[in-house]
């Protein structure tokens, strides 16, 4: 099995052919690999389409349901970088949204979507990112990171109300985190 998964990897790292890459994951599949880092490779593949990579993801997602919110960030963070970052950007927030809809304790993907915040430009998915993230803190388990991030935001933003108000919650969330209430 071993010589099969060095096989694997090696398409999913070197081939730009969508059908070897395509039978390559459906040998993955068929053979149990759930090594997550191997389907990092194959998503990451420059040679697959947008499209393909979403296919991929859910394919994987529906096979590894163990994995989906790792895949998701993982999806995200390829959709992040893609090099048209505007025709993209809606993908990211997408899976970044369903990695915290798959771990909702997670501060992962709310902190990766607040990276996603444009300052320079008013678009609408800056209101979205802003009340996703709001609205997810309650679940978190690690509070204090969103609030110092919030206050950051809000820092950045010129809203000093709302960062004193982050602030002061990031605080006393960490005094709770670290036990010293």
């Amino acid at each position: 099995m071993e010589d099969e998964l060095n096989e694997i990897e090696n398409i999913f790292r070197n081939s730009t052919s969508t059908d070897f890459l395509f039978d390559a994951f459906q040998e993955a599949i068929k053979l149990k690999i759930e090594d997550p880092e191997i389907f990092k490779i194959l998503l990451g593949n420059p040679a697959l389409s947008t499209d393909e990579v979403k296919m991929f993801v859910e394919k994987l997602i529906k096979e590894y349901p163990g994995q989906a919110n790792e895949l998701s960030i993982w999806a995200a963070k390829i959709f992040e970088h893609k090099d048209d970052y505007h025709n993209f950007f809606e993908d990211a927030i997408h899976y970044y949204k369903r990695a915290q809809d798959y771990k909702p304790d997670s501060t992962e993907p709310l902190l990766s979507l607040l990276s996603l915040y444009n300052y320079e430009l008013n678009f609408t998915a800056n209101k979205v990112i802003l009340e996703f993230v709001e609205t997810r803190i309650l679940h978190v388990r690690i509070k204090s990171k969103i609030y110092y991030a919030l206050a950051d935001h809000y820092k950045k933003t010129g809203d000093k109300n709302l960062e004193l108000k982050y602030f002061a919650l990031a605080e006393r969330a960490a005094e709770i985190e670290n036990g010293n209430d």
